[in-house]
């Protein structure tokens, strides 16, 4: 059966020849896209050389426990907040030992969070590599597959960005 979502992902097999250029890999914590980044850099053939692993933390007792983080950050800047993003993506890059790592949370909708009074739409991205971490927040539109699916896309743009403006060691 021909047409799948993912046969040809020029995004993602362009950060896979980055990623093998530099010698490098990448893991990735995604909370509201559900699997969607990994899959996409996963679809690349020979994505075994530069895909290191991925969580799904969904729940909000995974977030902190899988990687050791500490509730408080989540306690006083929320779930959906660049502290929180950042030492997701720092956590997993740390724990398991690779160059980059992509972290996310956000909120898909359909109706808003209980605890948060961002708006559906709003997630947060953050890309931890070898030179440091960049976070940034983004209000996408649509449905709850329409933001998920723009979430994937944005972390993977977030990431090639990384990936191309730091210096090869």
């Amino acid at each position: 059966m021909a047409g799948y979502p993912l046969e040809d992902d020029p995004l993602a097999a362009a950060i896979g020849e980055l990623l093998v250029a530099r010698g490098e890999k990448v893991a990735v914590s995604e909370t509201t896209a559900g699997g969607l980044v990994s899959a996409r850099l996963l679809s690349v053939p020979g994505a075994s050389r530069w895909y290191d692993g991925g969580l799904i933390p969904y729940a909000g007792a995974h977030r902190w426990t899988q990687l050791g983080l500490e509730v408080e950050i989540a306690r006083q800047h929320g779930a959906v907040s660049a502290p929180w993003v950042t030492a997701t993506a720092e956590a997993l890059r740390r724990a398991l030992g690779c160059a980059w790592a992509v972290a996310e949370s956000g909120i898909a909708g359909p109706q808003g969070s209980r605890r948060s009074p961002k708006p559906v739409g709003t997630v947060v991205i953050a890309v931890a590599g070898p030179v440091g971490t960049t976070v940034q927040e983004y209000l996408f539109p649509g449905s709850r597959v329409a933001v998920m699916m723009q979430i994937a896309e944005q972390a993977l743009r977030d990431l090639q960005a990384a990936l191309q403006a730091a210096p090869v060691s």
